[in-house]
């Protein structure tokens, strides 16, 4: 089964794909020659060739049905070492709109359990239909140029994000 047309149908930046995933009611952008990575029943990852950059949408309700409740439960799991191996987790955390529904953006900063190196993730949740909530996120290491391509690759993987949207 696939997502119709319409329902996934908008603009993509030069070069980039689109991916549908009716399982999870979404459909959004990724880079060309990005490798899908094992997808779950609640999520679909994609990494950028040189490993450097992934990119994932969750549909989740784990957390609770609101932006709000799905970032502090996602966000209690992440500073739970032993259960995400991420470590020294510091956030700031923004309102904004996606999908025309108020969401919450959320910066991340944090390593590895046992690496000083330092990463970052880009996140942004919003409710969708039935008691889910959509999670985007594009994660990379904090070093370098790397920052700016991440705020570049989430911006608009965000403009791409069409959530709940119709199988057929």
């Amino acid at each position: 089964m696939s997502a119709s047309a319409s329902s996934c149908s908008s603009s993509l930046p030069k070069g980039w794909r689109r991916v549908e995933v009716p399982a999870l009611t979404v459909c959004f952008g990724r880079p060309g020659g990005w490798g899908e990575k094992p997808a779950s029943e609640l999520q679909s990852s994609w990494g950028s060739p040189d490993g450097g950059y992934d990119l994932t949408v969750k549909r989740d309700r784990t957390y609770g049905s609101t932006a709000r409740a799905a970032s502090a439960g996602q966000l209690a799991w992440y500073r739970d070492t032993s259960e995400s191996s991420m470590a020294d987790v510091g956030v700031t955390t923004h309102k904004t709109r996606q999908n025309g529904r108020d969401a919450l953006w959320l910066e991340i900063d944090y390593h590895w359990e046992k690496q000083s190196a330092p990463r970052k993730r880009l996140e942004v949740f919003v409710a969708g239909k039935a008691g889910y909530v959509y999670q985007l996120l594009v994660d990379t290491e904090a070093t370098s140029q790397r920052p700016a391509e991440q705020s570049r690759l989430f911006a608009a993987a965000r403009r791409t994000l069409l959530i709940d949207v119709s199988t057929g």
